[in-house]
């Protein structure tokens, strides 16, 4: 896409990006961007770091997290934007699911070593770097002490859904994730929906109180793009799009600076918002 200045998906090392915030907003102002939302798992602690580093850049920075929830007995993903960072409620909404991560990165290791898997948990500490602990980082360890070659190795082995090291999610219901990100002033939007939901699946989002919609992103071709415009114009919900950048997939430094929103997209974004 071109003339992309704006992306609001990107992720640092608070959660699972390799590059720390200062280092993503560098890149961030190196590939032209103006805008850019953190918009880590389940932790808010890149916000404050990115905004200093952006003030030696002009990029702006725009308070974001992604939250994963449970709609309709799966798992979905939320992009929260634009609240305050030092909201209570959101706050501790974010520190009860960080403990739970870490508990079950914990039974992950412990069904790791079960299966002769020699590893410890704070061996998956210190690759998180964060509070936000993920099975990105259980398959990162895995691959650095030659279990696997790949972390999709790692996933297919070990970590997939209902793999031999898989520990399920206890998700907060998408009404409770969207109604916090309420109470702090923020807007809640649903996240790469792909094929997997539904115009009747958004309209009972929307009735839950879901603001918008996440219609550029990678894994989004041209027929998705355009149902999810035609549906969230339908509705009038909000609509953004973003990179989802890590930095640890092979598109990821493909898609930074490319994948996003034009000014234009963002200005009619910011209309609709103050509509």
């Amino acid at each position: 896409m071109a003339d992309v200045v704006v992306d609001m998906h990107t992720h640092t090392t608070c959660s699972d990006g390799v590059l720390s915030p200062e280092a993503l907003v560098e890149k961030a102002a190196s590939r032209g961007l103006e805008l850019l939302a953190i918009t880590d798992h389940d932790t808010i602690d890149g916000i404050v770091p990115a905004m200093a580093a952006a003030k030696e850049t002009g990029v702006t920075i725009m308070p974001g997290v992604e939250l994963s929830i449970r709609f309709l007995g799966r798992e979905l993903h939320l992009l929260g934007y634009d609240f305050d960072i030092n909201n209570p409620e959101l706050n501790a909404f974010l520190a009860h699911h960080q403990a739970q991560r870490t508990e079950r990165a914990r039974e992950m290791v412990r069904k790791l070593n079960g299966l002769g898997v020699d590893l410890a948990f704070e061996e998956v500490q210190a690759v998180a770097e964060g509070p936000a602990i993920g099975r990105p980082h259980v398959a990162q360890l895995l691959v650095s002490k030659r279990y696997v070659d790949t972390s999709e190795q790692a996933f297919i082995k070990y970590l997939r859904n209902g793999g031999p090291a898989d520990v399920p999610k206890d998700l907060p219901g998408a009404e409770e994730a969207i109604a916090v990100l309420h109470k702090a002033g923020g807007i809640a939007v649903l996240a790469h929906p792909g094929h997997w939901v539904s115009d009747k699946d958004l309209e009972r989002l929307q009735a839950l109180g879901l603001d918008g919609v996440e219609v550029v992103h990678p894994s989004h071709d041209e027929m998705l793009r355009t149902f999810y415009i035609d549906v969230a114009h339908r509705l009038s919900l909000l609509t953004t799009g973003g990179s989802d950048f890590h930095g640890i997939r092979s598109n990821d430094e493909k898609n930074f600076g490319t994948i996003g929103f034009t000014d234009k997209q963002y200005q009619a974004f910011q209309s609709r918002r103050a509509a």
